[in-house]
């Protein structure tokens, strides 16, 4: 069905604005194609004020803000969730009842779009990045090739992912980064990428569909991990990787092993479309590495803080650790609200790495103090905020040390997303 004729006149609940507003494109997208749009956010509209502004609620059917009622759900045709809200929320289940359609914006962008070409990049850690390696290697290949479309599907972007359907066409490529709580869900709906990018060791049931003129690309580690657990066998062509195939005489990326991964990822992944080793050169010489991901803010006292404001896992703040730290030389601020992941790896790492352990209060900081506090060779210093974890910083690190903020764990309460917090930690050791 056209995409147009698909969202006239439905009447489509959209839960959640999306932390910075990421939702606001797409609901402006419906309402142009004539949907009957209501909005529901959990936050007070104070909170959302500037998002609600820039969208100008002109034309929506509805908007609530501060709780979310199920029995409001019920009339609808179709709900349509912010990325970062769980299908599993207690809202949804009367809805669920009711077998209504409950969907993510890349989910009804998929299953509307024409036949396309998918690309996925899926893991707890380096999506983003991985992703972003990708999309600029593919981008400068393809500028000029009026005939190959390339779009990019990501929660974390304002540009939206419904909005693509106005241009996308058959056999276009689409580089969707793939949240790990919405693997299930792809799976669910009987979709894999034809080429699946995978960072670290995550659910491979995503992978069950492909078929024999597929790829699965990803590192020794993660395909022995795959060839060992999965309970299928994976049809799909496997391409390994190492940080070692990225040419020396390239000369890019040379101070953490996680970033030569991550490159050598994608420069796999890109050679599958023929782009030139100019091309992959050319990008990743100009990289940079992205804003809350092991990003360096500020040499101060002799020591170094970097900000990793993004590492919502255990899996993410280990890689962080592994990255950065010589001779445990780690200051590591850590800690938020629970996920719901195992941190034993992480816990019984720490040792290897961290001097100095300051926890910053947090429903999930809460349910791992016990195990930490048995670690007698670190200091553990608990604070209530990461404005003070900053300060006290001052006191643990030696010359020559990192002070790394790698919170393991969800934004906290008074933070609206990772994105949030991390530009509350750059402020914060910039003042000092």
């Amino acid at each position: 069905m056209n995409y147009k004729d698909y969202f006239k006149d439905r009447k489509i609940a959209i839960i959640g604005l999306g932390p910075h507003g990421e939702m606001i494109a797409d609901i402006k997208f419906l309402l142009r194609n004539k949907a009957q749009v209501s909005l529901f956010d959990m936050r007070s509209e104070e909170r959302i004020k500037k998002y609600v502004m820039s969208l100008s609620v002109g034309g929506l059917s509805k908007y609530s803000f501060g709780s979310i009622n199920g029995d409001d759900l019920l009339g609808f045709d179709l709900i349509i969730l912010s990325p970062e809200i769980s299908k599993k929320s207690t809202f949804l289940k009367k809805a669920i009842e009711a077998n209504i359609q409950i969907e993510f914006p890349d989910t009804i962008f998929l299953k509307l779009a024409p036949p396309v070409i998918i690309v996925g990049v899926i893991g707890l850690y380096g999506k983003s990045t991985v992703a972003h390696l990708i999309y600029g290697m593919l981008k400068k290949s393809f500028l000029g090739n009026e005939n190959q479309g390339l779009f990019i599907i990501d929660s974390e972007s304002t540009s939206g992912a419904l909005t693509h359907l106005k241009k996308i066409k058959k056999d276009d490529l689409v580089l969707v980064r793939i949240p790990e709580h919405l693997l299930d869900y792809y799976h669910s709906m009987r979709m894999s990428p034809h080429v699946a990018v995978i960072t670290s060791v995550v659910s491979f049931k995503i992978l069950e569909f492909q078929t024999q003129n597929n790829f699965i690309v990803a590192s020794d580690s993660v395909v022995d991990s795959i060839k060992s657990k999965v309970s299928f066998t994976p049809r799909a062509k496997i391409l390994r990787t190492r940080a070692g195939s990225i040419p020396e005489d390239w000369g890019v990326l040379p101070k953490f092993v996680h970033n030569r991964e991550n490159a050598a990822l994608a420069v796999q992944t890109v050679e599958l479309f023929k782009v030139s080793k100019e091309i992959m050169k050319e990008v990743l010489h100009e990289f940079i590495g992205l804003r809350g991901h092991i990003e360096f803010v500020k040499k101060f006292g002799g020591a170094e803080y970097y900000n990793d404001a993004s590492s919502t896992t255990p899996q993410a703040t280990l890689s962080a650790l592994r990255a950065l730290a010589v001779n445990k030389n780690i200051v590591l601020i850590f800690g938020g609200a629970y996920t719901g992941h195992d941190y034993d790896e992480l816990i019984n790492n720490f040792s290897q790495y961290v001097s100095t352990l300051i926890l910053i209060a947090g429903s999930g900081t809460i349910g791992l103090r016990e195990k930490i506090e048995k670690l007698d060779d670190i200091k553990c210093i608990h604070v209530l905020g990461l404005e003070q974890a900053v300060r006290k910083s001052k006191d643990y690190f030696n010359k020559g040390d990192v002070v790394l903020y790698s919170p393991g764990c969800d934004a906290v309460g008074v933070d609206i997303s990772r994105k949030e917090r991390g530009e509350r930690f750059v402020k914060a050791v910039r003042n000092l």
